[in-house]
This record gives C-alpha cells, structure tokens and sequence, in this order.
C-alpha cells in the first residue's frame, strides 16, 4: 500500500541569508521537516500548508514552482511518498500548537541544516531546493 503525505521545507530570510527551519521530534530525534497526511479533497500544496502550520504555526507561502517527492518503506511494510515544496515565513516564530505533536525547532543556514537532518534522502532535497532558491 502507498501512503501519501506532503509538507514544506519552511525557511526566512534574515541579513540577506536563507535560514531553513527543522523539526526535531524528542521522542526518537528524528530531524526532518514538517509533513503529514493527506486528507479528503485536499491538494498536495493545501496539505503541506495545513501539515506545516499544525506542526509549527508558521504560515508559510507554498512555492509550487518547486516540488520534490520522497519515497521510502515503513517498518508496517507500506511505502510512502511524500511531496514537498519550499515554504516561506516572515515576522513568525515557530511554536508548538495545542492538540498537535510536539517538536524542537532549528533554525540553521543550509550546511549546519545538511548536517542536521537524519536521512540522506532529506539532504539530497535540501541540496536541490537550496540551488533553486539562491538561482
């Protein structure tokens, strides 16, 4: 069985450099960006926008002019695909949002992101979304 799930890969500009935002679950110390599940009638980009916002309150404008899939196999034995696409927030403060998972925040440049993040397949998405930002 194939799940779905989209989300962002949230950043803000400050003194002219891209800062890119992690989530970091305290439970395994997972380091990844925001996402979840799909739910009925939603697009992929409505997904990413409500996944990111439940996870850190950030309102973020969903650039569509990027998107990256992910796939991998879960310990269930399902795949997952998940589709992300760069996510902007200004002014905000991440935060954890009452009902929703708790998560550490990290706001980094994108080599100490790179070196953050848990999986490979993450890092190769931030190398190619960082090129298509800074273009």
């Amino acid at each position: 069985m194939l799940e779905r799930s989209c989300g962002t890969i949230p950043y803000t500009l400050r003194d002219g450099k891209i800062l890119y935002l992690l989530v970091q679950a305290g439970d395994d110390g997972y380091c990844g960006f925001p996402k979840g599940h799909m739910e009925g009638g939603e697009t992929e980009a409505e997904t990413a926008y409500r996944e990111t916002w439940e996870e850190t309150s950030l309102q973020v404008r969903v650039d569509k002019g990027f998107r990256y899939e992910i796939f991998y196999s879960m310990r269930n034995g399902n795949r997952k695909k998940v589709v992300y696409f760069p996510g902007e927030f200004s002014g905000q403060t991440p935060c954890h949002n009452q009902g929703f998972e708790r998560f550490r925040y990290l706001l980094l440049p994108f080599e100490e992101a790179c070196e953050a993040l848990t999986f490979e397949n993450a890092r190769a998405m931030l190398k190619k979304a960082n090129a298509y930002l800074t273009k």
